[in-house]
This record gives structure tokens, sequence and C-alpha cells, in this order.
């Protein structure tokens, strides 16, 4: 009776014991995230804007390359490569700094 408990008992003991160990192990599995890179936010002054704070801003939103610049009125237009060097065009207001519109390439 005693070895028919040890073939028996042993090995589902053991199988417990094990079983209730595995999701203790993968709990201790963390993935590490980078941090994200903070953004810097141009400050805007009151008034118009001049051509090199509206490349600033341009340039907060992905544009590393600026090829043409044209003042219309109420806005800045600001065409350039973004950092993949495809077409990109932002419309800044010139008053407040706010972007109005962006247009990127597909191809």
């Amino acid at each position: 009776m005693q070895q028919i408990l040890r073939k028996a008992l042993l090995p589902m003991l053991a199988a417990g014991v094990l079983s209730a160990a595995v999701p203790a192990m993968a709990a201790d599995v963390y993935v590490s995230r980078a941090p994200r890179a903070a953004v810097a936010v141009p400050v805007m002054p009151a008034g118009p804007l001049t051509v090199e704070q509206a490349i600033q801003v341009a340039y907060g939103i992905g544009v590393v390359q600026v090829k043409n610049t044209h003042f219309d009125g109420d806005e800045w237009e600001i065409e350039g490569r973004d950092t993949y060097g495809k077409w990109i065009e932002v419309d800044i207001d010139a008053r407040t700094g706010e972007i109005r519109n962006v247009d990127r390439s597909i191809i």
C-alpha cells in the first residue's frame, strides 16, 4: 500500500509544485521601455512671427530641411523635407504660431 502511495502521490505532488511555480516565474519578465524624448515647444511672443520663429515651429513637427518660405498675409508657408526625405508643407498662423495645415508627400 505504501509503495502505491509513493508511486502515485509523489508524481502528483511534484506536478503540483512545478505547475504552481511556472506562473510565478512568468511574472518576473518585464519589458523595459525607453522614456519618450521631450519635444521642445518654442515660446511665441505677442505679435507677428518672424520667419525664423515660423521655421522653428515647423522644425517642431518634423521638418528637417527648409526649401522655401512664403508669407501670405496672415500665415507663413514653410516647405521642405521631413526626416524621411519626403516633401512637407506647413501653414502657420503668423499671429499666434498655431499650425493651420500640414501637407505631406505620400510618395
